[in-house]
């Protein structure tokens, strides 16, 4: 009789492990994620939609000193506030995800 795991995964790969068993976390310093800023949200109909145009303004439900919150994958993992950078916008952390 064969194990139930084995026919989901035929030939599993055993992740490399420091010498406690532990995920050696060196293993995924490299992987690419994207990180997202979330500031708020507009809802309008698809003819609001449509209608925009180049320097119109689309107004969100957030007030100027709300929290923004960073997701990974959908996932919140940190909020800030939203600061400048040179020409660019940046997240200063004031909260990390546990």
């Amino acid at each position: 009789m064969t194990d139930p795991a084995s026919k989901t995964s035929p030939n599993p790969i055993p992740a490399k492990a420091d010498a406690l068993g532990k995920l050696n976390p060196k293993l995924i310093e490299t992987v690419s994620v994207t990180l997202e800023a979330y500031l708020g949200e507009a809802k309008m109909t698809v003819a609001d939609l449509t209608a925009l145009k180049d320097n119109s303004v689309v107004p969100l439900d957030a007030a100027l000193n709300q929290a923004v919150e960073l997701r990974l994958n959908g996932v919140a993992v940190a909020r800030g506030e939203l600061v400048a950078v040179g020409d660019s916008f940046a997240v200063r952390l004031t909260e990390m995800a546990k």
